[in-house]
């Protein structure tokens, strides 16, 4: 496990972005599995930047989506899917066919699934995936509780997941459940990143960092990937020993 503090939320963005380009640049097409919310946000800003700029080329870059809301699709503002197109798969004017999402509307979400998965092993796995980190310890949609041993699958969301994710959204919206890539799915990838921003995170990133390795602190279980590196801000960093 690798662990990287920064002063300012700008250079917790730069920290992650300079992993991100680094792994990707290896590969001669890379999957890059995006999280969605907002603690990337200041990363896509300047990938998007550093495209328009010349600096990086994302043409051969592939995009397989980490989760989204059940019931929900790239129409829905709000939605996961939604919100990368907003933040990154438009600007980088990313063609459709670069990009395997999940599709929360469809009618049978156990085939959806196994979409995704197919996708993930037709490009021989993610290269690297970025992840938030959620106020009761989930990665992705994976809530406490969640088998290790899943790959993308329906979710059950935590009362916790449900409240927070309206923050999301204009109106009061029925959550209650998730598509997301599985904890084995992470465990899989070939680089893990979790981004983690403010004093609110404090609390759970102890539980993470310093905290026994359990299904019930799902974020927790990153501890036991080879390639595994955590970026967090002092604040979010508050609560631990050292």
């Amino acid at each position: 496990m690798k662990i990287s503090l920064a002063d300012t939320y700008e250079a917790l963005s730069q920290q992650v972005v300079n992993d991100v380009v680094q792994c990707l640049s290896k590969a001669g097409t890379p999957l890059f599995c995006p999280a969605s919310g907002d603690t990337p946000s200041g990363v896509y800003a300047e990938l998007v930047k550093q495209q328009q700029q010349g600096i990086i080329n994302t043409a051969n870059w592939r995009f397989v989506g980490l989760d989204e809301w059940g019931g929900m699709n790239g129409e829905d503002e709000g939605s996961c899917r939604f919100y990368l197109n907003k933040q990154l798969f438009f600007p980088l004017q990313t063609p459709e066919e670069n990009v395997c999402f999940f599709d929360g509307k469809v009618e049978d979400p156990l085939t959806e699934c196994e979409r995704i998965d197919e996708f993930i092993d037709i490009h021989k796995g993610i290269d690297v995936v970025v992840l938030g980190l959620g106020m009761n310890g989930h990665i992705g949609m994976n809530e406490p509780g969640t088998s290790p041993d899943l790959h993308s699958h329906v979710s059950a969301l935590d009362p916790v997941t449900q409240q927070v994710g309206q923050k999301y959204f204009s109106s009061q919206k029925k959550l209650l459940t998730g598509l997301t890539l599985g904890i084995a799915s992470i465990m899989e990838a070939k680089h893990v990143i979790l981004m983690v921003s403010g004093e609110k995170k404090a609390s759970i990133v102890k539980k993470v960092i310093e905290g026994e390795i359990t299904t019930e602190v799902p974020a927790s279980l990153l501890r036991n990937h080879p390639s595994f590196s955590i970026y967090m801000d002092k604040a979010a960093a508050g609560h631990l020993k050292s």
